[in-house]
C-alpha cells in the first residue's frame, strides 16, 4: 500500500512542516502530496489526525509538536494558543514577513489562470514586503464578546403533541472571544497583546461591573439577555479612546442604567462612552440606536495631514500607522500627475481618494454602504477636500450606470480596494470598458486577486508590480498593492 492511501480521515500521522500556505496552514507532504495542517511553524515535526481528505490536497489538525522549529520562539500573549486571533505570535517577526512575502509570490504563481509562461514570471513582480511599523499594540479596533464559558443543555420530556424543548444552562458569564469553531461559548480574555496596553485595566473593571450589577449576558442560543458586544476603538495618533456597550434592550430598560455605565466616564483618553441598542438575532447589526453618554458618537483619527471622525460602525484600516505604508504605496503604484482623474471603486469612507486628491485634478469614489458615504462625505468637507465626489452604490451597477464609459468622466487611474471576495466580474468588465492607462488593486486575498489579475492580464494589461505590506503582525492576513498598466 502506498503511503498515500493512507491519507484518510481519522489517521494518525507524524509530519514534518515545511512552509506556510495561503490561509496561514502549516504545508507538509507525503509523496508529493500536500497535507495543510493549521496551527503550526515550518521546522515542527508534529503529530497530526487528517480532518479532511480531498483528491489532490489533506488537511489535518495538529495533536502534539515533536520536534520544535529552530525558528520558534515563546508566545508573550497567554491566550494564544487558545482564542484563535493571533496564527504566528511564536514565530519571530522577521521570518512571519519573509513567509508572507513567498506566500504572495506562491499564490500568484499557481492560481492566476493565465498561461504558465505568463504564471512564471509573475512572481518577479513582488516587491519586498514593508513591514508594519508596530508590532504589538498596533490595533486600534477591538470586539469583545459577552457570553458564557460553557453552555450545557438537556432537552425536557416530551409535551402532549409530541415536542420537547430543549434547555440551556448558562455557566460562567464572562467576556472575552468565541472559541474558535463554537459561536456559543466564548473564552475569558484578561489581554490582547494586540490592542492598547490599557486593555487588561479596562476588561477588569468590565468583570466587575458585571458582578455588581448582574447584569444578564446574552445567549445566542435563547436570544434572551442583555450584555452581548463591547466595543472599543482609539485614535492612535490622537490619542482618543471610545468605550461602546452594544446591548438588548430599548431605551426605557436602559434609561435607569446610565448612571451605572457612567462608571466608565473617567478614564484616560476617553472621548465617547455609548450605549448602543441591538435587537436582531445576530452580531451584524442592521439599525442601531446610538446613546452617547460621554463626549461624541466618533473618535478623531489622522492619516498624514488628514483627520477622520470615526464612529462605532466605520469602515476604518485597523492598523493606523501601517495603513500610512499602505497609502504611499498606492500613490507610488498611481504614479498620478495633476491633470488625472482617479475612480476610487468600493472606497468605504473615501480614505484612499481624500489622500490622492492632492496629487490630481480630481476624484470620484464609489462606495454601496450608505453609512460610509456620509462619513465620506462629512470627512471630506472638514478635511477642505473640494476635488473629491462620491456615488452611492454598488461599483457594477454604478460602472455600467452613471460612472459608464463614454460619460461624464474619462478616468486615467482607477483605483479598486475591493472586499476578500474580489471584484464583481461586471465591475471588471466596467473597468476594462474604460480603458484606463493604469489600474492599481489592492487586495486582502492574494487569492481572489490571482483570479481577477488573470482577467485584466487577458484583456490588455500587464503586471507592473505587486508589492505587500504587512497590515496584520502576527496573522496570516496580507495586504497588496498592485500596479497595472495598459499595453
Amino acid at each position: 500500500m502506498s503511503s498515500i492511501d493512507t491519507i484518510k480521515p481519522g489517521a494518525h500521522l507524524t509530519l514534518t512542516i515545511e512552509k506556510l500556505a495561503h490561509g496561514g496552514a502549516g504545508f507538509a507532504q507525503i509523496e508529493g502530496f500536500p497535507i495543510f495542517v493549521a496551527g503550526t511553524i515550518p521546522g515542527q515535526q508534529v503529530e497530526v489526525t487528517i480532518t479532511r481528505r480531498k483528491d489532490s490536497y489533506a488537511e489535518a489538525m495538529p495533536e502534539k509538536v515533536v520536534r520544535k522549529s529552530k525558528d520558534e520562539i515563546n508566545a508573550p500573549c497567554p491566550h494564544f494558543w487558545d482564542c484563535g486571533g493571533c496564527t504566528w505570535q511564536n514565530l519571530s517577526y522577521t521570518k512571519q514577513i519573509a513567509y508572507k512575502e513567498d506566500i504572495i509570490r506562491e499564490t500568484i504563481e499557481h492560481l492566476t489562470p493565465v498561461d504558465e509562461s505568463i504564471r512564471k514570471t509573475l512572481p518577479g513582480r513582488v516587491l519586498k514586503i514593508i513591514p508594519s511599523p508596530q508590532i504589538f499594540n498596533y490595533r486600534n479596533k477591538l470586539e469583545l464578546t459577552f457570553g458564557y464559558t460553557s453552555m450545557r443543555h438537556e432537552d425536557a420530556p416530551a409535551d402532549v403533541s409530541g415536542k420537547s424543548k430543549r434547555i440551556y444552562f448558562d455557566e460562567g458569564p464572562s467576556i472575552g472571544f468565541h472559541r474558535p469553531g463554537d459561536w456559543s461559548t466564548i473564552i475569558p480574555l484578561h489581554e490582547c497583546h494586540l490592542y492598547d496596553e490599557q486593555l487588561p485595566a479596562l476588561i477588569a473593571d468590565v468583570q466587575k461591573f458585571m458582578k455588581d450589577l448582574k447584569l444578564p449576558v446574552y445567549n445566542p442560543k435563547t436570544h434572551k439577555g442583555m450584555l452581548r458586544q463591547l466595543l472599543l476603538r482609539r485614535g492612535i495618533h490622537t490619542g482618543e479612546q471610545m468605550i461602546a456597550f452594544v446591548v438588548q434592550a430599548r431605551k426605557k430598560e436602559l434609561e435607569p442604567l446610565f448612571q451605572h455605565f457612567m462608571r466608565f466616564a473617567g478614564r484616560p483618553g476617553l472621548k465617547s462612552l455609548l450605549v448602543i441598542e441591538h435587537m436582531g438575532l445576530n452580531d451584524k447589526m442592521e439599525h442601531p440606536k446610538v446613546h452617547t453618554l460621554v463626549g461624541q458618537p466618533f473618535v478623531r483619527e489622522r492619516l498624514f495631514d488628514l483627520t477622520f471622525e470615526i464612529s462605532p460602525f466605520s469602515f476604518f484600516q485597523t492598523n493606523t500607522l501601517a495603513a500610512e505604508k499602505l497609502y504611499s504605496a498606492i500613490k507610488d503604484a498611481a504614479d498620478l500627475s495633476p491633470r488625472e482623474t482617479v475612480l476610487d471603486a468600493y472606497c468605504g469612507m473615501g480614505t484612499i481618494g481624500q489622500y490622492l486628491a492632492r496629487f490630481c485634478e480630481k476624484v470620484v469614489g464609489i462606495e454601496s454602504h450608505p453609512s460610509a458615504v456620509e462619513d465620506a462625505l462629512k470627512s471630506a468637507g472638514k478635511n477642505k477636500i473640494g476635488n473629491i465626489s462620491f456615488f452611492h452604490g454598488r461599483a457594477e451597477q454604478v460602472l455600467h450606470g452613471q460612472l459608464k464609459a463614454g460619460g461624464k468622466y474619462q478616468f486615467s487611474t482607477i483605483v479598486t480596494d475591493p472586499p476578500r471576495a474580489g471584484m464583481h466580474p461586471r465591475a471588471i468588465d466596467a473597468i476594462l470598458a474604460h480603458r484606463p492607462p493604469k489600474i492599481v488593486y489592492v487586495s486582502c486575498n492574494a487569492a481572489t486577486f490571482a483570479r481577477d489579475l488573470g482577467t485584466f492580464l487577458k484583456n490588455g494589461y500587464d503586471l507592473r508590480a505587486i508589492q505587500p505590506v504587512d497590515m496584520f503582525p502576527h496573522t496570516a492576513h496580507i495586504e497588496l498593492v498592485a500596479a497595472l498598466h495598459r499595453k
